[in-house]
């Protein structure tokens, strides 16, 4: 059998026995809508050996195989649901306090029919997320029967000079979708590497992965020209079409998009060029976006204060999301066992555990917990420091014929950061003795003060919360490929480890001092 089938399966079972589990905020997290039948799951405390200190490799690994059988764990679907149940349980298992939703409005697209036909041709393409929308409003979207009907166009690269050279009004663009943020580009920000063999020394430094991406300047471009719809080639992408694009809440894309991989994008610039510069074109899309519920968890640890370390990641995706963000999601879970089997009395600060949803969709659930928690102040707990963890994964590298090959290397990773000097000092020490290779410290004072980091962190510390938040940026992440087996399942425990030891450093840590610049200690250095 099939991965895909045996994921298929397993969700399916998950679903049957909770899709029914109706009652409230307080009915152990599992809150799925439906006809009040009882949930099979124990989300009572676990006081067993295993669920006490640093988990083992199997048990965080484990985590994240319960949420990959879930599905696609995407924003208000049953599955996404499912998934903040699934957290919520665990987080009560483990012991932690006053664990609850926190909620927002966010969207869920999807499609019922799609696809498209040039000269007659059956193009393999999938359609572009969040494409075809009303602005800020839901929409039910139709290509209308027997779908558009136009001309296909080459633009390149889709700069508005080829958009005007090309005369796109009323006809579907053909572009490459071009990424723009290589590793190397961080080098700037970086403070400290963890690689004593420079194994990051390689071809994949000067690749850009698919965070940022052209996406935006594209297709505001085609829809200023008058463009009826669009096609990306995966211009710098592995040989598949499966990307699952993040809602870009700055560009709303009124008009059908799909995507194709490298190969296909070759395809249909053979059947453009010998239509003259131009070929028929059918493209179907039917669909709607609907408002749905995010829904975030939280839960806590008090400790002899109110001051508070946030500890987060992401628990949704848009297909199995083993490492996006499976792996944070369970990190998450590591650190709230091990703190949960530590007295209160060792901790300065209280410790709150988030994971959040919406991540895909437009961090509604990310704004609307900054708003209550930060910025209008409307809880107790006073955050003053943030750790994100996100993205335990293997190297994924475009192998020579095009296809994804997942190297026994850990992802190149940093830690971006705004802390002072003393923390920085301590994740050094981390990072050296877990021996997380190719981890780099990064300071990210900058992107706070200007946007915000490229990171599930990103609305906590553009509000100036001291933030350490890990990620890597894998080639896979947004497609279905992100499945078990690329998951760095020997760093699942390093890592654990590692922030144990930066958590324990931010609780010693007087608060006032977490994010306190260097500059102000020792202002004779200029900085």
């Amino acid at each position: 059998m099939s991965r895909s089938l045996i994921y298929t399966a397993a969700a399916g079972l998950c679903l049957f026995l909770l899709a029914s589990c109706g009652g409230s905020d307080n009915d152990n997290g599992l809150n799925m809508g439906g006809g009040g039948q009882p949930s099979t799951l124990d989300c009572s405390h676990d006081t067993s050996p295993e669920a006490q200190g640093i988990p083992s490799e199997e048990r965080i690994f484990g985590w994240i195989e319960d949420l990959v059988a879930i599905g696609y764990r995407r924003t208000g679907t049953p599955e996404g649901r499912m998934a903040a149940a699934y957290v919520k349980c665990q987080f009560e298992k483990l012991g932690l306090q006053d664990v609850h939703y926190e909620t927002a409005t966010s969207w869920k697209w999807e499609t019922t029919d799609y696809g498209v036909r040039i000269a007659g041709e059956e193009i393999d393409a999938f359609p572009s997320a969040f494409s075809f929308v009303t602005p800020d409003e839901p929409s039910d979207f139709s290509t209308g029967p027997g779908g558009l009907e136009t001309e296909i166009v080459d633009v390149g690269l889709g700069t508005p000079l080829e958009m005007a050279l090309k005369d796109v009004e009323g006809k579907i663009v053909l572009f490459d979708l071009k990424f723009i943020l290589p590793t190397a580009g961080l080098v700037p920000f970086m403070e400290f590497l963890w690689d004593p063999g420079l194994t990051i020394v390689e071809p994949s430094l000067v690749i850009a992965n698919p965070y940022l991406t052209t996406y935006s300047d594209v297709l505001n471009a085609a829809m200023d020209a008058g463009a009826a719809g669009f096609i990306g080639v995966l211009a710098d992408y592995f040989e598949s079409n499966k990307y699952y694009n993040e809602f870009y809440r700055r560009t709303s894309v009124t008009i059908p998009g799909f995507w194709v991989s490298p190969g296909e994008g070759k395809r249909i610039r053979q059947m453009i060029s010998q239509g003259g510069g131009s070929a028929p074109v059918n493209m179907v899309m039917e669909g709607s976006r609907t408002e749905v519920e995010a829904r975030s968890v939280v839960g806590f640890l008090p400790g002899k204060s109110t001051d508070t370390i946030m500890v987060q990641s992401h628990h949704d995706s848009v297909f199995y999301g083993a490492v996006e963000d499976g792996s944070g999601t369970a990190a998450v879970l590591a650190q709230a066992q091990y703190y949960a089997s530590q007295p209160e009395g060792s901790r300065e600060k209280t410790l709150m555990f988030t994971t959040f949803d919406s991540h895909f969709t437009g961090y509604q659930g990310h704004m609307a917990f900054v708003d209550k928690y930060i910025v209008n102040k409307e809880t107790p707990y006073n955050i003053v420091a943030n750790v994100t963890l996100e993205h335990i994964g293997k190297q994924g590298i475009k192998g020579d014929n095009g296809e994804l090959v997942i190297t026994d290397k850990s992802e190149i990773r940093g830690i971006m950061n705004t802390f002072g000097p003393t923390l920085k000092a301590a994740m050094i020490s981390a990072l050296v003795e877990h021996d997380l290779q190719r981890t780099a410290l990064l300071n990210a004072e900058a992107l706070c003060a200007v946007g915000g980091m490229p990171t599930d962190a990103s609305f906590v510390c553009t509000k100036g919360i001291p933030t350490a938040s890990l990620i890597s940026g894998p080639n896979y992440l947004y497609d279905q490929a992100d499945t078990l087996d690329k998951v760095d399942r020997e760093q699942l425990v390093p890592v654990t480890e590692a922030f144990v030891d930066i958590i324990d450093a931010i609780d010693a840590t007087p608060s006032a001092l977490i994010g306190l610049p260097l500059s102000s200690i020792v202002p004779d250095l200029g900085l």
